[in-house]
């Protein structure tokens, strides 16, 4: 019986010894801003998809992510909320992670929407938020900062 208890205690730690490591890969992960495209633009919105390049820098273990919750400026002006869930990057891969954002209209001013709207690389995107990983030890937040100079960059 105690061999039995052991070896489910021993198989539980493992697991979690692996899931924690995984959690952890993330963290080594380079981040970068692939693409910002304008998916829809009306009178009270623009529309856009945003594709981020999220590199595993860990040649031997896979690196996952249960969520991010961040924010996206533009000439450090607010436009959304940006989010996305359950990611998994495969040992020195990279995997190209998409968000769809809605930006109101009435939160940018004129020359920004014409900014954008162009295509202009006098726009400067940046990404704040949060990855959140799930670990046998509960929740771990990590901080994460992705920015961009300019939409041709």
């Amino acid at each position: 019986m105690k061999k039995l208890l052991f070896c489910i205690a021993a198989a539980c730690v493992l697991g979690a010894c692996s899931t924690v490591q995984e959690a952890a890969n993330f963290a080594n992960c380079k981040y970068t801003i692939r693409n910002i495209e304008v998916s829809d633009y009306n009178i009270n919105s623009l529309g856009f998809d945003v594709y981020l390049n999220i590199t595993n820098l860990n040649k031997k273990a896979a690196a996952s992510i249960k969520k991010f919750d961040g924010k996206m400026t533009m000439n450090d002006v607010y436009v959304a909320d940006i989010n996305f869930e359950d990611v998994r990057i495969e040992p020195g891969a990279s995997k190209i992670q998409k968000a769809a954002i809605t930006v109101p209209m009435k939160s940018l001013n004129s020359k920004l929407v014409g900014l954008v709207s162009m295509g202009s690389a006098s726009v400067d995107y940046h990404i704040t938020g949060t990855a959140y990983f799930d670990t046998p030890l509960g929740e771990v937040p990590v901080p994460v900062d992705i920015g961009r100079r300019g939409s041709n960059n």
